[in-house]
């Protein structure tokens, strides 16, 4: 799956203003400085989580996450290595006209991991086959270890158009039938992958990412001066993003170094 491409922006900037350039006259909404936008607060936040030393923040992010237990800690273990890239390019549902384009995608030699992020605000939800989608063009990517990682408001059941509230291996199993149909799958392929489900979908909240960063600030040595201000400022910025957008208690940074 090659998730980069020439035609987009490098920079996640230049990423987040083409995906707000579609928003028409419903950019009015943003005047607010997009406070509690899912596209704003995921940009703003996995930029600064980029940059943090990747084996400790990202690996803690992966760890701390919820599902697909094996397929998680094999990827956390090369997080060091990785490249995230927000809004990456469109990518097809194999025999299908179908385009999936995920929030965010991380990925390595062996793996990609596809993220879906939701914002904090109430009433949320997902279309129908949003989740199914980006399983299935997940599932077509030949790596050894592939993931989907959903950023969740709060901790499942999920919102599902014209389904209610479901749990998360639910909701991808909603769509994955009339997609599977759409692409000329057998019904015991979509048995097969439904029964994928749970070892490749996980889900991790604003407020457990908020707090694996904090915590691993907190913790975090470095006999660099310069390195050590640098990760809690950075940590810091982090978790006043994620207190800002999700309207999280007071604004307090990790570490007093922060301020620095």
């Amino acid at each position: 799956m090659d998730l980069a491409s020439p035609q987009f922006p490098a920079s996640v900037i230049g990423r987040l203003v083409d995906e707000l350039s579609w928003e028409g006259r419903k950019i009015r909404r943003l005047r607010n400085g997009g406070r509690g936008d899912e596209n704003v607060l995921t940009a703003e936040a996995l930029l600064l989580l980029s940059y943090l030393p990747r084996e400790a923040f990202l690996g803690g992010v992966l760890a701390a996450a919820h599902g697909a237990d094996q397929v998680r800690s094999r990827i956390g273990a090369g997080s060091e290595e990785a490249t995230l890239q927000m809004f990456p390019t469109e990518i097809k549902i194999p025999d299908t006209s179908i385009g999936v384009q995920a929030d965010a995608a991380i990925w390595q030699e062996h793996s990609t991991v596809l993220v879906e992020a939701k914002g904090p605000r109430a009433g949320a939800q997902f279309q129908k086959t949003q989740l199914a989608r980006e399983f299935l063009a997940l599932m077509a990517d030949p790596k050894e270890h592939n993931l989907l990682l959903v950023i969740l408001g709060s901790p499942p059941p999920v919102r599902i158009q014209s389904s209610g509230r479901v749990g998360l291996n639910d909701g991808v199993a909603v769509g994955l039938e009339e997609l599977c149909a759409l692409s000329g799958r057998p019904a015991e392929d979509y048995e097969r992958l439904r029964q994928l489900i749970p070892e490749t979908v996980s889900w991790i909240t604003w407020q457990e990412i908020r707090d694996v960063v904090a915590a691993t600030a907190a913790d975090f040595n470095c006999p660099d001066p310069s390195v050590s201000n640098t990760v809690q400022r950075l940590a810091g910025d982090f978790v006043k993003t994620i207190d800002w957008h999700c309207g999280i208690g007071t604004l307090k940074s990790p570490n007093p170094v922060s301020q620095a």
